[in-house]
């Protein structure tokens, strides 16, 4: 039976939200807000190339300088004693703060949080989602937003995130946070494939 089936009551503790069976089959996911259980649509399959792409090329800067861990769709356990818990898309722990990392989960606030925006989970990522982040000490954010093909860089201060940059499709994302990784945000989006005009074929 799915689990969307036999979730009725919609508040539950941390470790509750922990035993849940995982059903890939069922067309949502769940986080858990100070212990309320909230759904999140899966991501689609363009959802899922962009945040593959983006994850593979930090993976790979990070892994090469030894700067900790790269990660897609880990459970991030911000508080346990107030039963929050978030799946973010990306997330890269640094390498003095590894220790966070039990049990392929996240015990703490990662370096850096990457949400790819979708029409279901918008709201949230750029609210409450963010407000949490933020309170929760996460140095930087990052909001990726395939419908205006933008990426949003935010960096933690104590009165809030301050919007570092806003990357546009055909600029070049350069992290403050990596400052020698350049991420073609066209090549990022799929939009050079797009744009490529079709070989015409030799008579």
């Amino acid at each position: 039976m799915a689990i969307t089936e036999t979730l009725e009551k919609r508040k539950m503790s941390l470790t509750e939200f922990l035993s849940l069976p995982e059903d890939d089959s069922s067309p949502v996911k769940y986080e858990l807000e100070f212990g309320e259980l909230v759904e999140v649509t899966r991501p689609t399959w363009e959802h899922n190339e962009l945040i593959f792409a983006l994850g593979a090329l930090l993976q790979q800067y990070v892994r090469s300088r030894r700067l900790g861990r790269v990660s897609g769709d880990v459970l991030v356990i911000l508080d346990e004693a107030k039963d929050l818990a978030y799946a973010p898309d990306i997330v890269f722990v640094a390498t003095e703060n590894l220790e966070r990392i039990r049990e392929g989960k996240v015990y703490g606030p990662p370096d850096l949080v990457v949400e790819v925006l979708s029409p279901t989970t918008m709201q949230r990522d750029v609210g409450k989602k963010k407000r949490i982040y933020h309170a929760y000490g996460v140095q930087w954010y990052w909001v990726v937003d395939m419908e205006r093909q933008v990426i949003e860089e935010y960096r933690w201060t104590p009165e809030g995130y301050l919007l570092t940059q806003v990357v546009l499709p055909d600029e070049t994302f350069r992290p403050k946070l990596f400052p020698e990784l350049e991420i073609n945000l066209r090549a990022l989006m799929g939009l050079e494939e797009e744009t490529k005009s079709p070989k015409k074929r030799r008579r």
